[in-house]
């Protein structure tokens, strides 16, 4: 559609402003024996907001963590902890996320490692420098070790309201001295390449490019570059031993593709015949001092697979990645000699909100919407909308007696000017004769990305439905869903 004749809305907080783009550090990885184990510092970011009015801050997070049972009935009860501080002052708890694996039976697994990750938003009352960080601290360890490693956290700011260019005024002051300023951005969507099915066999050790995003930062200098990549990971029964290597490549030119981080997901030692499905995702940002068209692109390799079936598979799907690219300097001129390279541009940022928390106890629970946010995109002209979402969920038994189904349907919904909502994406997390662990809670996340032919102001919206509960003998419990929403012209 043309943008010619499109309104442009009058409200400040819909029009399109550069962002703050930080990439923190991760701190290493750390092995838990024991509940007395000092809590560990997994990954930090600093970000500094002078530049901004009110600033909406944006926190990303991913990590991984392995169980290793040493007894039956092991437990490992991990809590992970984002702290901000601000002007050397003590530090602020800004949320809580739980991962644990409660009295695994030896039947469940030996060796458990998959992701762990979570986005959170918080509006800023005035400008500061602060340090996010997160502490991970072992609840409880019973018989296992537990190790959390590969900690990555990416920080995003925007004022929440607009500021002059030649006057910038926060909470009453005037600004002195020097301090990040904000800047342009590009925000892209790439593609997965569909399912990938994985079966014992010549395949195992072969990698399989699963997902690829083209990075065109010809008209940028020293660009920091964000990837964010979720899939899910679908186990059958009668698999016993699954290990997979998802990998980032970067390439350009021809050139060899370069290896930017590989991330593991594996769970071994199988007897019980439980099917499942899991999130694997993770953030990945980096600094490139060279120009040029870039292509990131995932592979997975499967490393390992055994079943006791011969077609028992293990397959990946639901992948998607999204990018953002933004200069470290400002260079106003530079863009305007490369005339056919994609330039940087605002971008709308939205934090939502969680609804709190649900359980549910049988298939005929009514849905339940876990987290929501609005945009207003009337004054982009075709704009495209990622959105990112992280919850955690937690399948309980309650008895001993029955083997339990546990499955649930996640659906992202979008509804724009009061019109009828429409479903944009399905996916489903699942336990399946769920019988050796008493408690296992971990997280649901995706991104997703949505091209609007017609802009408007949209709300989109998750829900969550039971699809199969075992009625009195387990519980599934969703909470701490949180969404973002960022938002560009094509």
């Amino acid at each position: 559609m043309s943008c010619n004749n499109i309104y442009e809305c009058k409200t400040k907080d819909s029009k399109p402003q550069n962002i703050l783009l930080e990439c923190g550090q991760g701190t290493g990885s750390k092995t838990f024996t024991s509940s007395n184990d000092d809590p560990f510092q997994l990954a930090h970011v600093t970000l500094d907001t002078a530049s901004l009015n009110r600033p909406e801050v944006v926190i990303k997070f991913s990590s991984l963590v392995k169980m290793e049972r040493l007894i039956n009935g092991a437990t490992v009860r991990l809590q992970y902890e984002l702290f901000k501080v601000c002007k050397g002052e003590d530090p602020k708890s800004l949320g809580i996320w739980v991962f644990e694996e409660i009295n695994v039976l030896e039947n469940a697994f030996e060796s458990q490692e998959e992701s762990f990750s979570f986005i959170f938003c918080e509006c800023q009352p005035c400008h500061e420098c602060c340090d996010y960080f997160v502490i991970v601290t072992p609840d409880e360890i019973n018989g296992a070790i537990a190790t959390v490693s590969n900690g990555r956290i990416v920080a995003l700011s925007q004022s929440s309201q607009h500021i002059s260019k030649d006057k910038y005024k926060v909470c009453g002051e005037k600004l002195k001295g020097k301090y990040p300023k904000t800047k342009k951005v590009l925000s892209l969507c790439g593609q997965g390449n569909g399912s990938i099915i994985f079966r014992n066999g010549p395949e195992i050790g072969t990698p399989v490019e699963i997902a690829h995003i083209i990075m065109d930062i010809t008209s940028l200098i020293k660009t920091k570059v964000l990837i964010e990549f979720s899939s899910i990971v679908k186990i059958d029964l009668n698999v016993s031993d699954i290990r997979l290597r998802f990998e980032l490549f970067r390439v350009s030119n021809g050139e060899k593709p370069l290896s930017r981080g590989t991330w593991t997901f594996e769970r071994t030692g199988v007897v019980e015949d439980i099917e499942l499905e899991k999130v694997f995702d993770f953030v990945f940002c980096e600094e490139i001092t060279c120009e040029g068209c870039w292509k990131y692109f995932v592979t997975v390799t499967p490393v390992e697979l055994e079943a006791s079936f011969r077609f028992a598979d293990v397959t990946v799907d639901n992948v998607r990645i999204t990018g953002l690219a933004q200069s470290s300097c400002d260079l106003p001129c530079y863009h305007d000699c490369k005339p056919k390279a994609p330039k940087p541009k605002g971008i709308l940022l939205e934090c939502g909100e969680g609804t709190g928390s649900r359980i549910f106890t049988s298939s005929n629970d009514p849905p339940f919407q876990l987290a929501q946010v609005s945009i207003n995109t009337t004054g982009l002209c075709e704009p495209m909308v990622n959105i990112e979402f992280s919850s955690i969920v937690s399948f309980e038994r309650l008895t001993s007696f029955f083997v339990l189904n546990g499955r649930l349907r996640y659906e992202l919904f979008g509804v724009c000017d009061n019109e009828s909502p429409i479903s944009l994406g399905v996916w489903v997390i699942e336990r399946i004769n769920f019988s050796d662990i008493d408690k296992s809670t971990n997280i649901f996340n995706f991104t997703f990305c949505d091209c609007i032919t017609c802009p408007g102001c949209c709300d989109y919206f998750v829900t969550v439905t039971p699809i199969e509960i075992t009625e009195d003998v387990i519980r599934v419990t969703v909470s701490n869903g949180r969404m973002v929403a960022l938002a560009q012209k094509s």
